[in-house]
């Protein structure tokens, strides 16, 4: 797996000219996908999709918890699991009534928010017998936002069980306008980086294909 850094690249122009720190990752985003391969993604039909993505937003002194609206995101979701044998059912929170047929899979979205603190090398400052102690300067602050998909086996649990994973999708750097967390309304969210980035996870994990 090859991945590649963005930040270096903007360290380095940020060396030679300007000592600010960019306000967001915006430049391009990583998408990670990783599976069980022992497990038979053939031998699933059916899937539910949680609506709701569960943040942790660590942009602010404490870290905060809530729940956003995923809906946007749903028909990626869904194209590129029908285009790939699967049928979507409604999705049902625990102690609800399960839909029928009862999904096999199911998905769920996760997003992690947060900031990271840029410096730059400043002057060196000398002490006796320590020769010179090199300075760091505070150059500002930069949000990152990642969003993660989870697909799960639901088949034959029991409520309160552990659901096992079996495809995990790490998409870096698609929530970077969404840096006010959980205090924003998720207008600024650019729904559309998302889903490219939801594609090209699903384009990289051709093994997810039910039976015919």
């Amino acid at each position: 797996m090859n991945v590649r850094s963005l930040a270096a690249p903007a360290l380095l122009a940020l060396a030679c000219y300007d000592y600010s720190a960019p306000s967001s990752v915006v430049n391009g985003a990583v998408v990670l996908t990783q599976f069980d391969q022992t497990a038979n993604f053939g031998a699933y039909k059916y899937y539910a999709v949680n609506p709701t993505i569960t943040v942790v937003d660590a942009t602010g002194t404490v870290q905060t918890q809530c729940t956003v609206d995923g809906t946007p995101l749903l028909p990626t979701i869904q194209q590129q699991m029908s285009a790939r044998g699967y049928v979507q059912v409604d999705f049902a929170a625990p102690g609800q009534p399960q839909p029928t047929p009862p999904p096999d899979l199911q998905i769920t979205m996760h997003a992690a928010l947060g900031s990271q603190d840029v410096y730059y090398p400043g002057w060196c400052y000398w002490y006796p017998y320590y020769y010179c102690y090199p300075g760091w300067s505070y150059a500002g602050s930069y949000s990152f936002g990642t969003l993660v998909l989870d697909m799960g086996v639901v088949k034959g649990l029991s409520q309160g069980e552990k659901i096992p994973l079996i495809w995990t999708n790490a998409n870096y750097a698609v929530l970077a306008s969404y840096y006010t967390g959980c205090n924003s309304n998720g207008n600024a969210v650019n729904w559309q980086k998302i889903s490219d980035a939801v594609v090209r996870a699903f384009d990289q994990s051709p093994y997810i294909q039910a039976a015919p």
